[in-house]
């Protein structure tokens, strides 16, 4: 195809496309501060990893969803600031719209800590008023399954979140919005944040030691609510190279990262079995279940 990003389309083309598919994957971030990178990084990854699962796939992708929740980065004159629930209810009205326009295989991509508390309830609510199950995938959880089914030796070479973000930054063309500063500091990573056995995490800034404890009982991101104390508490020096040649090499790499991660996902079983549980549902479930199950906001089951 031309683009596969829906809005770069024409009507068209977009009518041409349902005609044969009806998936697409819709990227869904934060902008917020982190480190010295943009503050749509964290929305860059997911639509990088969205447009490399849609090749696979013959999918297309929304664009510009970047305006959601952020929890504790809110302390940074640069985050956008939204509340879960009018998150929830934005997708919501879009999800809606997807489907009556026949995408009706939906995968929604994140890459932000919190983006569970809104997609989450999404996908179980949408299912219900419209027995149509959309789906979501986080950028970390299918990076760490990519590792799990790979040899050793390759697993050893997948690193973590910002490998494959910068991979996205190239994927998309938009690595010349990552800064370039020959006196910046060594980068900081994402390491393990707590070691096995231990029953508190470590090296905590000191925004967040009195919750060290609190947060090894439920998701780091959400178990109790907390804010950044300093803006280096979130990314680190992440984001600046010294060079273009060093910015460009770390996007290259991190290409063919996000390349073998997509390639060990499975995204066309990942579709085929979206296509099998509607059929399922709207069969057997309809058919046992039909007259007590949440109707439909759509059409009633009869």
């Amino acid at each position: 195809m031309r683009t596969r990003i829906l809005s770069r389309l024409s009507n068209f083309e977009v009518e041409d496309y349902l005609k044969r598919n009806d998936i697409i994957f819709i990227p869904v971030g934060p902008t917020e501060m982190h480190g010295r990178c943009p503050l749509e990084i964290e929305y860059i990854g997911p639509l990088g990893m969205a447009m490399a699962m849609a090749e696979k796939v013959d999918g297309l992708v929304l664009d510009g969803l970047k305006y959601f929740y952020n929890g504790s980065c809110a302390t940074g004159k640069g985050t956008v600031r939204m509340s879960v629930h009018d998150g929830y209810m934005y997708l919501k009205a879009i999800a809606y719209s997807l489907m009556s326009q026949g995408f009706k295989r939906q995968i929604y991509v994140t890459g932000h800590g919190t983006s569970e508390l809104t997609l989450g309830a999404l996908v179980g609510d949408f299912f219900d008023e419209t027995k149509c199950p959309i789906a979501w995938m986080d950028q970390l959880t299918v990076t760490a399954f990519a590792k799990s089914r790979v040899g050793e030796e390759e697993a050893a070479k997948y690193n973590n979140f910002m490998d494959v973000t910068y991979g996205s930054y190239e994927i998309t063309g938009r690595k010349e919005d990552l800064i370039i500063d020959p006196e910046c500091a060594s980068r900081e990573v994402h390491g393990e944040m707590f070691k096995p056995g231990q029953n508190t995490f470590q090296g905590l800034p000191e925004s967040l030691q009195n919750i060290s404890h609190i947060i090894n009982f439920g998701s780091f991101a959400y178990s109790i609510g907390f804010y950044m104390g300093d803006i280096r508490d979130h990314g680190g020096d992440q984001g600046a190279f010294a060079s273009v040649e060093e910015r460009d090499e770390v996007c290259r790499r991190g290409l063919e990262q996000l390349l073998k991660v997509v390639d060990a996902v499975d995204v066309p079983l990942f579709v085929k079995q979206m296509a099998d549980q509607a059929e399922y549902t709207n069969t057997v479930i309809k058919e046992k279940f039909g007259k007590t199950l949440p109707k439909n906001k759509i059409c009633d089951w009869v």
